[in-house]
């Protein structure tokens, strides 16, 4: 059974694979763009279907073991994905992202 809730094709978790600390760093560098995007979509994804759990933003080492992301956190990592958003300049998920804090917080 699986324990996180399914998301529209193209945005689903990366896989982190690492041994030590540091290489988990490298593996959050290297996909920070999919951590970012599933960040947008998974949080968009669960406000508009009601659901109130933690969403999964990454498998570590295997589908077993999660990176996730609790509702009270939403916000904050809304707001870390708009500042990457801002910094790669992909201004049409900058609106994506602000639209959707908008929407939670009101």
């Amino acid at each position: 059974m699986m324990d996180y809730i399914p998301i529209p094709s193209g945005s689903q978790p990366p896989m982190f694979k690492f041994d030590h600390p540091d290489e988990f760093h490298e593996q959050l560098e290297k996909h920070r763009h999919a951590v970012h995007i599933r960040t947008l979509y998974a949080i968009k994804y669960a406000y508009d279907t009601n659901f109130n759990g933690d969403i999964t933003i990454a498998f570590l080492n295997n589908e077993d073991i999660l990176l996730q992301c609790a509702p009270e956190a939403w916000i904050g990592n809304l707001q870390s994905t708009l500042d990457y958003f801002v910094d790669v300049e992909e201004y049409e998920k900058c609106q994506e992202v602000k639209e959707l804090i908008d929407r939670i917080q009101s």
